[in-house]
């Protein structure tokens, strides 16, 4: 079965990994994706079962080769020229400048393959006064406004990991922006530049609350705002076992179907009580009454045939064992040559006729340089030389 992307070749230099997200998604769809690392490369994670075992759950480099260069080396600039010949998409996520200094930036490498997609991710992007300063999911989520709206009311902001500034706003942003600059590609025949962003990409989905504040000169705050748990309609309540349960009843007929089966018939009209802060008192304290009389499972059960927008907060090792996320294969139990069973993140990206498919682990580092090298002319004598100088 032809794959998605079958043909297409990828250059993964990333130092971190939201990036490689975007070539691990690349990967599974049947694009040749080669991550290159300096030599001496050891994984950043330390782990009980060593660097195989870090290989065999890190997903994000799944189904990718790995080869050692030397940058600083000419004989190892000489060898990536010679891979960027054959090449389609080249990802980065060096501090802007750094690539150009050692020579391999897009000014660079666009002449050596005109069709070259060279997609640049950094924190902040290549332009404006914050370009050279380091930073971190959570600073990204700052500088855009995202974090002030995480957390309860009166509290502190809440990190949420580094799911929407790394994966989401980095990682998500990078894989469109290189599909659709292949698209674009088709029709002119020539590559470009990505400049990709953590925080643009952050800000682009923080849109609701843009435009909400536009309409109402409000600034969102946390806990102060439906969508960050002012509403008794779309909030989080602690059950009797200690655990929560989630509601996010927006839709009028969700709510009335809501009120009806809790039997607070009485809140009907008060979906959205606006200015009437009592009635919004009221509620909350009737819903978080009412939630600590049953367990979070026993909820569930219960929510599960009244039709409303309801559902646990399940821990991770929880969240693996739901029968949604099983069903739906996202979670993906591998066999692995030394180590049994590994259960890997599966595809959330399904097609049916071009699907993603798991060919390998994350390689070890260097794992494929020879391989690489001899399928770019170069003999085994050479190798070896290049070996002995450091070159790769």
């Amino acid at each position: 079965m032809a794959e998605a992307l079958q043909g297409i070749k990828v250059l993964d230099l990333c130092r971190s990994y939201p990036p490689a997200f975007a070539g691990m998604f690349m990967a599974d769809f049947g694009a040749e994706v080669i991550k290159v690392d300096p030599p001496g490369f050891v994984f950043p994670v330390p782990t009980e079962g060593g660097a195989e075992a870090w290989a065999a759950y890190y997903y994000l480099d799944r189904n990718k080769k790995s080869l050692t260069l030397n940058f600083k080396s000419k004989k190892g600039l000489e060898a990536l020229f010679k891979l960027v010949k054959e090449s389609d998409v080249l990802i980065e996520n060096s501090r802007p400048g750094t690539m150009d200094k050692i020579g391999i930036g897009y000014s660079v490498l666009s002449k050596v393959n005109p069709k070259l997609v060279y997609c640049s991710v950094s924190g902040y992007g290549q332009t404006g006064p914050y370009k050279d300063l380091p930073g971190h999911d959570s600073n990204y989520l700052g500088v855009s406004g995202v974090l002030s709206i995480v957390g309860e009311k009166g509290g502190p902001p809440c990190s949420p990991g580094n799911i929407v500034g790394d994966m989401a706003g980095a990682g998500m942003h990078s894989l469109s922006a290189v599909l659709i600059a292949l698209l674009a590609r088709q029709r002119t025949g020539k590559g470009q530049f990505l400049d990709i962003s953590y925080t643009d990409g952050v800000f682009s989905m923080f849109g609701f609350e843009i435009a909400m504040y536009q309409l109402t000169g409000v600034d969102p705050k946390r806990g102060q705002t439906f969508r960050t748990g002012s509403e008794a309609l779309v909030n989080s309540y602690e059950c009797k076992d200690g655990e929560w349960f989630n509601i996010a009843c927006v839709e009028e007929k969700l709510w009335q179907n809501l009120c009806k089966a809790m039997g607070c018939e009485q809140f009907l009209p008060y979906q959205w009580p606006g200015d009437n802060d009592a009635k919004r008192k009221e509620m909350l304290a009737w819903f978080k009454k009412k939630f600590k009389t049953k367990t979070r499972a026993e909820w569930w059960e219960w929510a599960k045939d009244k039709d409303i927008a309801a559902g646990p907060v399940w821990n991770l090792s929880e969240a693996l064992k739901d029968p949604q996320m099983v069903q739906r294969e996202m979670v993906m139990k591998v066999k692995h040559p030394k180590l049994g069973e590994v259960i890997q993140t599966g595809f959330p990206l399904k097609l049916h006729d071009t699907p993603a498919r798991f060919k390998s682990f994350g390689p070890m580092p260097g794992q494929h340089t020879d391989e690489i090298l001899k399928g770019l002319g170069y003999k085994p004598a050479e190798i070896k030389a290049l070996r002995a100088e450091g070159a790769v």
